[in-house]
């Protein structure tokens, strides 16, 4: 249902929205003596160069041609700022800035975009709310579906804005580019590469990678006829679908134990059994300390007291 040009909105939608956008600029206050027991500079951080960011408009620009949808697809750093943006041939013009405000959302919000508060009367003019209030502050706020965060080594190093489709074609569009930087950003040293894998291939077993088909999660299975699956790749890299939406990120094994660390993923919505379930699924992702694969191919999933959070099934 269309909105009037005149939509009075509650009081308390400002406010909420006023706090949710200044909570994220706003840095907390600690004592000195917090402060002292700090380092005063991060290493360790990584940070998405420009060879980076292109790989990931192509790949992005090759899954909308494979699509059949035209779009605008813009690559921000950590901190909502342009590295590259391209517009396809016959790409609606007026989405370029759309596409760059969702990528400095995903970045600077550290989560993929997406409608707040459901699709109903009361989420739409909430997530009204948030991006009026982001706009007053002079911040970039959308809710419009289409930004994805690219996470490294669990740090948010960038995000990916797309717009000229629909929302959910949109972030699969975007979900594209962010997983080909994540399944390449780890081989740029070569060196550095060589010895990792060595060491990985060495002491991993190597019937965990491949695509596997999540039977049972927590002991409860798995909602007939649903297709959440998992795919480890030979670089560590891991994708895979809740049967609801795609996830992406990077594993870290040694020997038996293995932890997937911090994952992006689109935000599209479903069916409250399927959403459930991908609750299930990504929270019981985040708990895996240890596998197993059994002497029948299937891989099992522990946690850090060795209680079963999954148990799956070769696609091979």
């Amino acid at each position: 249902m269309p909105l009037p040009s005149k939509t009075k909105y509650p009081r308390w939608m400002f406010a909420f929205a006023t706090v949710l956008i200044a909570s994220t600029t706003t840095v907390s206050a600690q004592p000195a003596s917090a402060d002292a027991e700090q380092p005063s500079i991060r290493r360790d951080a990584a940070r998405l160069t420009l060879a980076g960011a292109q790989r990931a408009i192509a790949a992005s620009r090759s899954q909308a041609e494979k699509m059949g949808v035209l779009s605008n697809i813009a690559v921000v750093d950590e901190g909502g700022h342009l590295l590259a943006f391209v517009r396809m041939d016959g790409a609606r013009p007026s989405s370029a800035y759309t596409s760059i405000t969702k990528a400095t959302a995903a970045a600077t919000h550290r989560q993929a975009t997406g409608p707040i508060g459901g699709d109903d009367i009361g989420g739409v003019q909430l997530s009204l709310a948030l991006e009026q209030a982001a706009a007053a502050s002079g911040g970039k706020f959308t809710t419009l579906r289409g930004g994805v965060p690219i996470v490294c080594d669990d740090q948010v190093i960038g995000a990916i804005g797309v717009g000229g489709a629909t929302g959910e074609q949109d972030a699969e569009v975007a979900a594209a580019g962010v997983a080909a930087v994540t399944q390449t950003f780890q081989n740029e040293n070569e060196n550095e590469n060589e010895k990792n894998n060595n060491t990985t291939a060495n002491s991993r077993d190597n019937r965990l990678i491949g695509k596997w088909l999540i039977e049972d999660i927590a002991g409860q299975g798995v909602v007939d006829n649903s297709q959440s699956t998992l795919e480890i790749n030979d670089d560590n890299s891991i994708s895979g679908d809740t049967s609801v939406n795609y996830f992406f990120g990077q594993a870290k094994i040694d020997g038996d134990q293995v932890s997937f660390g911090q994952m992006g993923a689109t935000r599209r919505a479903g069916p409250p059994a399927l959403m459930d379930q991908e609750t299930k699924y990504l929270a019981a992702l985040n708990k895996v300390a240890r596998y197993e694969v059994d002497d029948n191919g299937l891989l099992h999933l522990f946690d850090q007291s060795d209680e079963e959070l999954l148990r799956a099934s070769s696609t091979k």
